[in-house]
C-alpha cells in the first residue's frame, strides 16, 4: 500500500500457504482495514490519491477484472472510498483465491490493490513466483535463514528481500525479464557510464 501501490517493487502478489490460507486473508484483511486514504496533509492519511485520471481508471478496471474472473473479494473494491469524492483515490484492496493465470497477478497494477495466491509447498511457491512476465523485485520471509536463502536463489528477479530486508545503496537495482535490463547503484550501477572499447587483432 506504500505510495498508494504505486512503486515499482511493490511486492503485489502475496503467496502464502494452503493450509494457513484462512489465518493469511483476516491479518491482510486487518491491515489493509487500517490503511486511511486521504488528504497527503493530514496526520491520519496512510495513502494519498493515485497519480493521474488514466491511472485512476486502470486499477478500477482490473479490480472489476478481478472479481469478474472470481477472485475473492475481501476487502475494499471499486470506486472510491467514503468521503472522497473528489480525487482520484482507490480503495485499499484485497483479493483471496487468486489464480496465477488472473489479470490482478498477470499484471502489473501500480493501485493499492493486494492479491493473494496459495501453494502447497516450496517448490510450488517458487513455480508460481516465477511464472511472471516481469522480475524487478520478491520478498521472502520466514525463520529458517538456510531455506530463505535456497528459496531466494531460484527466483527470477533482480532484487530478493529476505524479511524485507534492504541493501541500501551497495545493492544494484534492477530487473529480470520484462522488468528491463542495467542496474543502478553502486559498481553496477558506475557501469552504466562507462564506455568500453574492444580493440582486436596485432
Amino acid at each position: 500500500m506504500s505510495n498508494t501501490g504505486q512503486s515499482c517493487n511493490a511486492p503485489t502478489r502475496m503467496l502464502v500457504p494452503a493450509a494457513r490460507k484462512d489465518d493469511a486473508y483476516s491479518i491482510a484483511k486487518d491491515a489493509a482495514a487500517r490503511v486511511i486514504a486521504g488528504d497527503p496533509k493530514k496526520d491520519d492519511t496512510t495513502i494519498g490519491p493515485l497519480v493521474s485520471d488514466v491511472q485512476y481508471e486502470k486499477v478500477q478496471n482490473l479490480i472489476q477484472k478481478g472479481i469478474d474472473e472470481g477472485a475473492e473479494l475481501l476487502i475494499g473494491g471499486t470506486g472510491k472510498p467514503n468521503g472522497l469524492e473528489k480525487g482520484y483515490y482507490a480503495k485499499p484492496t484485497v483479493f483471496g483465491n487468486v489464480q496465477n493465470d488472473m489479470a490482478i497477478s498477470k499484471e502489473e497494477i501500480f493501485g493499492p490493490v493486494l492479491s493473494m495466491l496459495t501453494y502447497e509447498n516450496i517448490d510450488d511457491a517458487v513455480a508460481i513466483a516465477n511464472d511472471t512476465e516481469y522480475g524487478l523485485a520478491a520478498y521472502v520471509s520466514g525463520e529458517d535463514k538456510e531455506t530463505l536463502t535456497s528459496i531466494a536463489r531460484r527466483l527470477r528477479a533482480g532484487q530478493i528481500h529476505v524479511n524485507y530486508g534492504s541493501g541500501g545503496a551497495d545493492a544494484p537495482f534492477g530487473g529480470y525479464k520484462q522488468s528491463g535490463n542495467g542496474r543502478e547503484k553502486a559498481e553496477w550501477g558506475l557501469e552504466e557510464f562507462l564506455e568500453v572499447k574492444a580493440i582486436m587483432g596485432a
